[in-house]
Parts: structure tokens; C-alpha cells; sequence
């Protein structure tokens, strides 16, 4: 997920590792917020693995910035990234799902239509999960447990119907 976001801001432009922090926050705030401490790593792996390159700039003072930029693997990992599987832990999924859509403008048509598909079909199975608990009489569910999984069913259903209109 943390990846996604790093790769999103980096297609935009290079950036130092403070400037990818400014703009996941900028652009994912609402879902996530990276430490300096998970973004470093990140970068180190992917810089290893050549999906984003580094370079180093001494400003006038001395000061060293170094600039991280994607690569063409690095967008095709993005990509697969994108279309990749969801995680089954619900707290982990709906975020994912909202950075996914979040970083959609960088897919082509084709790719933008994949990814909602899967986001509808693994919210589809997030509803049907959360009816079947709330149906079960045997579930042990108390009235804030039940009345908490319903407004989580609400707005997984209106999520849903919101990804159902979403032009491309």
C-alpha cells in the first residue's frame, strides 16, 4: 500500500524523500500517513530491486538531497501493484481500496476499468460477509457490535454504488 502511494507521487515527478511524504499526505492523508521511518525503506527496497532510481544533489551550502525517480519497471510495478489482490483483514482492504482509486489517473482505460471491477467484487464479498454475520442468530453479536456492522454494511453498499457510476 505504502508503495502504491510512493510510486503514485514519484510518476508525477522526482522528489526527495520529504517531498513524497508532503504529497502522500497531500493526496492519501485521508487513508494513510507514512512515517519517514516506513517511506525510507521503501525506497531502499525498491531502489535494490531498480523500480526507482536516486540521485544526489549538493546545494550551494553543502547540503546533500537526494532525488528519487521511477523507472519503466517501476511502472509496470505499479501497475501490478494496482491490480493486484486485495488483502482479506478489512481494516487494511477499504484502505487499500480507497488509495487504489485515489491513484487510478495514472491507468490507462483498459487497466482503470480492471481495477474497479475487482474493487466491486471484493466490496460484493465484504457485504455478503457482513449480512451473513449480521443474520447469524447464533453469532453472539451485541446491539453495538450489530449496530456498528451495520452502518459498516450501509457504507460498503454505498461505496459500492459509487464505484458502479465512476466514469473513466
Amino acid at each position: 500500500m505504502n508503495d502504491i502511494c510512493i510510486l503514485y507521487c514519484l510518476i508525477k515527478r522526482e522528489m526527495t524523500i520529504y517531498s513524497v511524504k508532503k504529497n502522500i499526505l497531500k493526496f492519501f492523508g485521508a487513508y494513510t500517513n507514512p512515517s519517514h521511518g516506513t517511506i525510507y525503506p521503501s525506497l531502499k527496497k525498491m531502489l535494490s530491486e531498480n523500480i526507482v532510481t536516486v540521485h544526489d544533489v549538493l546545494s550551494n551550502g553543502g547540503k546533500k538531497s537526494s532525488y528519487y525517480s521511477i523507472t519503466d519497471k517501476g511502472e509496470k510495478f505499479f501497475i501490478k501493484l494496482m491490480l493486484s489482490d486485495f488483502s482479506e483483514n478489512p481494516s487494511i482492504f477499504l484502505q487499500d481500496i480507497n488509495i487504489r482509486i485515489a491513484s487510478m489517473k495514472c491507468l490507462n482505460n483498459e487497466n482503470k476499468k480492471s481495477l474497479i471491477d475487482k474493487c466491486i467484487k471484493s466490496m460484493d464479498l465484504y457485504a455478503i460477509t457482513l449480512n451473513r454475520s449480521l443474520n447469524d442468530e447464533y453469532s453472539g453479536l451485541d446491539i453495538f457490535q450489530k449496530s456498528v456492522m451495520m452502518q459498516t454494511l450501509k457504507q460498503t453498499l454505498q461505496f459500492i454504488e459509487y464505484l458502479k457510476n465512476l466514469k473513466v
